[in-house]
């Protein structure tokens, strides 16, 4: 005969949950109802997609669904003096805004999002035409860019997980706001062109600035 203290480890073995798939599953469907609830905000507090003083071109970046690719922001500020006209971009950094959001609620379900907040790693970088001279020109480019109006027997589709472009932008006395997802138009690439651009200035200076790390020793 079984003693009191095996009988009643024996039933609640019996009754407590499996961790099998099922369990697992649940967690992460509430991991991602969590995780979709709050990326918004935390897309707002990191990607700014704002107005700024004089003209200014401002865009924003995430994908859709999957959220492998990195989020990232630029600004474009122009003051009306060519030697200030400046850029500041934010870019997440060793994954997306998205995946390490969902990564950290995983690890402490308990945190709230003004807790994790800190850990999200978004790396920002300023950009003075006079030291990138890509600033400039990718304003101008901007100004250039003809705008056509999608028709409804247009072939173009957006892929499976499209990376969707929100632009904001006041340049020549003219405002606009508007979301774009096809890769092929004009707006995405020109913003895709300008992250590369702003990103070239920055391992530009960072060599230089090894280099002379190299001199001074």
């Amino acid at each position: 005969m079984k003693s009191s203290a095996a009988a009643w480890l024996a039933m609640g073995l019996a009754l407590a949950p499996a961790a099998g798939p099922g369990n697992r599953q649940v967690s992460a469907d509430a991991n991602q109802d969590w995780t979709n609830s709050h990326f918004r905000s935390a897309f707002e507090d990191f990607f700014p997609n704002r107005q700024a003083e004089g003209d200014f071109i401002a865009v924003r970046a995430h994908q859709n669904s999957s959220h492998e690719a990195p989020e990232f922001s630029f600004i474009i500020e122009n003051t009306q003096d060519r030697k200030t006209i400046r850029a500041t971009l934010h870019q997440a950094q060793g994954a997306s805004l998205y995946r390490q959001l969902a990564a950290l609620h995983g690890r402490d379900p308990s945190k709230s999002y003004e807790d994790l907040k800190p850990e999200l790693k978004v790396e920002t970088w300023n950009f003075p035409a006079a030291e990138c001279p890509a600033v400039g020109a990718q304003y101008d480019a901007f100004e250039n860019i003809q705008f056509v109006r999608p028709r409804p027997h247009d072939k173009d589709r957006p892929g499976e997980n499209p990376i969707v472009y929100e632009i904001n932008e006041t340049v020549a006395g003219g405002s606009s706001q508007l979301i774009e997802f096809m890769p092929n138009r004009a707006l995405p690439r020109w913003a895709e062109a300008t992250r590369k651009a702003l990103l070239a200035c920055r391992a530009s200076t960072e060599g230089s600035n090894s280099e002379n790390d190299q001199k001074v020793r």
